[in-house]
């Protein structure tokens, strides 16, 4: 489900906070100790026929499930942090009446990571195209093996805006799965903290992160505009950190840095500035739709849990680098 919204989220993220105006716009996990590929050079945890396979079964799959918005198809063939975020889709797809349509990929490259414990994961890096039209950049999907004989289920899938820096491979094509934050300029689960604080502070240009469009373009300048704008309405938006997920998988580039998948959930409180006020959603938004009431609502507070994942590049701290958001979506999960 979460491919049909690449299009649309790389457009909508810039208003993310507009939507409730009225519809603008563990396993796996980085941690210490030694790679497998390090310890002992395994071999890659799965063939490149094998994991083309899998993306192909679950390409066919999503289109189905799509096609059908039956999400009771999605946990056959998602993971966290992807399955939270297609279920709520899936919800917002069909409140608001959308369809979708059939998405395809071409030229398919696989970075399989190497070593024998579970769970085992590799990327799958293509172009895809949905109805037709294709997607603004590569998409970046990570594919997650529970236990022996356990098919490969989706965990992230982000399509990239702006370059992104090769992956390194040894001699028979595998990547290094980092486990490891050591000698980052960033540990990985310090992304959720220091992203939020870049756009909410604006501190572009003053910390870690060098200039991007997911960051500055969409999350800054959009949470800035729709706070604005809220405001102007008399509603009042706060926004907290209340989770990061545990699934997390980086690969190392050729520089030394890595590429990293994480997700975490915000949540937004809106309260109207007068006691006696009242905060709106807009008709056929994103958060209105997840409510349940398309139509828009108003009460005297709502409360708004939204899943954001990243694709964010971190160099290592000896590089003399700054870390950089390449790719970002974010979805609705629970409005109350």
């Amino acid at each position: 489900m979460n491919h049909r919204r690449r299009r649309l989220r790389l457009q909508a993220t810039a208003a993310t906070v507009l939507l409730v105006l009225g519809g603008t716009a563990g396993c796996g996990s980085v941690r210490g100790g030694a790679t497998g590929a390090q310890a002992s050079a395994p071999e890659a945890v799965v063939s490149q026929a094998g994991a083309t396979a899998a993306v192909g079964r679950y390409d066919e799959e999503n289109n189905r499930v799509n096609g059908a918005l039956d999400s009771t198809g999605l946990p056959g063939i998602e993971t966290e942090p992807l399955l939270s975020a297609d279920v709520a889709w899936m919800r917002i797809s069909k409140e608001l009446n959308q369809s979708v349509a059939p998405i395809s990929d071409q030229g398919i490259t696989i970075h399989a990571t190497a070593g024998s414990a579970y769970p085992r994961w590799f990327l799958a890096v293509s172009s895809r195209a949905q109805g037709g039209k294709p997607f603004p950049g590569p998409t970046y999907r990570v594919f997650v093996q529970a236990g022996p004989g356990a098919p490969y289920l989706a965990a992230y899938s982000l399509t990239a805006s702006g370059p992104v820096p090769k992956i390194a491979v040894d001699g028979a094509g595998t990547a290094t799965a980092v486990t490891s934050p050591d000698g980052l300029l960033i540990t990985p689960g310090s992304l959720a903290t220091e992203i939020l604080a870049h756009y909410q502070q604006n501190l572009v240009g003053k910390d870690r992160f060098s200039s991007s469009a997911p960051l500055d373009d969409n999350l800054s300048n959009g949470f800035a505009a729709g706070t604005k704008a809220l405001s102007g309405r008399g509603t009042t938006l706060s926004r907290v950190l209340t989770r990061t997920f545990p699934e997390t998988y980086a690969l190392r580039t050729e520089d030394g840095g890595v590429l990293v998948f994480t997700a975490d959930v915000v949540t937004d409180t809106l309260t109207p500035v007068q006691a006696d006020g009242t905060v709106s959603l807009g008709p056929r938004s994103s958060d209105a739709a997840q409510l349940g009431k398309p139509g828009g609502a108003t009460a005297n507070r709502f409360t708004i849990s939204r899943l954001q994942t990243f694709l964010t590049y971190v160099p290592t701290a000896a590089s003399g680098s700054k870390a950089q958001v390449i790719g970002y979506n974010e979805v609705p999960t629970a409005v109350s």
